[in-house]
């Protein structure tokens, strides 16, 4: 698991900030202009690191043996926000599959069912 939180932390959960930060983050709240430079090295870092962990998924469920484990909540935090950051997973038919089935737990879905908190600020598309 400890492979699993630090590979992901510098390599995919890193690329996927770095192109969220730039399209969701910054355009929601106003925090200067998007850095195009960034979103091209993003979607550099987070095609090398797909290939890696496409690999693996492959041949495995789940990334820490045979059932979920916090590996695999840590390594798709970004992944709820890819209507804005527009990463290529279709490229990847494991990880796609990997991420349907953590789109099939209700808690991570809906993780906000059930809490009241203001909807968060449109985002500047333009």
């Amino acid at each position: 698991m400890i492979r699993w939180l630090s590979w992901g932390k510098e390599n995919f959960v890193r690329a996927s900030d770095m192109v969220h930060f730039e399209l969701g983050t910054k355009r929601r709240y106003g925090l200067g202009t998007t850095d195009q430079a960034r979103i091209e090295e993003g979607h550099l870092q987070f095609r090398e690191a797909c290939e890696i962990l496409e690999a693996e998924l492959v041949s495995c469920k789940w990334l820490v043996g045979p059932s979920i484990s916090y590996a695999d909540f840590r390594m798709a935090t970004f992944l709820p926000f890819n209507d804005v950051a527009k990463l290529p997973l279709q490229d990847y038919p494991s990880i796609c599959r990997w991420y349907r089935q953590l789109e099939a737990i209700d808690a991570w879905r809906e993780p906000f069912r059930g809490i009241e908190a203001p909807d968060l600020p449109p985002i500047d598309l333009t």
